[in-house]
């Protein structure tokens, strides 16, 4: 096989690589960033609420263990990012979330991030910048279970589809070679 078909056909598979890539970038940031839709809008709508007057006590009525619940739950923190009211509770406490978080959010309006907390917690976390006293900022956040099986299924499925598109394309070099060759011979 001349050097020339070996470079085509590894030229072939490097574009199969790329594209198998980029379509599980494509996919991966899309079940990701979807991630945090929910609470974009629930942190969005009560930091409109306490700009309009509600009360910081008519909120979060609701206790939610993170570790083991898949719902949405909300906190509320002073200017200082300590928390003043929360849905959502870690081993008992209400979460408290890296100080650098709010720093970004109050000089960019918004922060959306993933927070794990411990090895076996990931949170899609959004936080919004409040100057709607006492409260500095409105954080909303869920489980990223979900979307991490999403995302393992995807790995499972770009693999496999990846590994049998190499296959035909070395399967097509190996009969091309042998065909080449008994053609050769006679």
């Amino acid at each position: 096989m001349k050097i020339v078909s070996v470079l085509n056909y590894l030229c072939v598979m490097t574009i199969i690589t790329a594209v198998f890539g980029v379509m599980y970038g494509a996919v991966q940031q899309t079940y990701r960033s979807g991630a945090n839709d929910p609470q974009i809008q629930i942190a969005r709508d009560i930091n409109a609420r306490l700009h309009q007057g509600k009360s910081v006590e008519s909120f979060l009525v609701d206790t939610i263990d993170i570790t083991q619940s898949l719902s949405t739950f909300v906190a509320l923190y002073d200017a200082n990012g300590k928390p003043i009211r929360s849905s959502g509770y870690l081993d008992g406490k209400m979460i408290q979330l890296p100080a650098g978080v709010f720093d970004f959010a109050k000089s960019h309006g918004e922060h959306q991030v993933t927070w794990q907390p411990r090895q076996d917690v990931r949170m899609a976390m959004v936080i919004v910048s409040s100057n709607a006293s006492p409260v500095g900022s409105v954080a909303s956040g869920r489980s990223l279970l979900e979307v991490e099986v999403r995302e393992h299924n995807l790995v499972t499925m770009i693999f496999f589809g990846w590994i049998a598109c190499i296959a035909l394309v070395l399967l097509h070099a190996v009969i091309g070679f042998y065909k080449k060759n008994k053609y050769e011979i006679k």
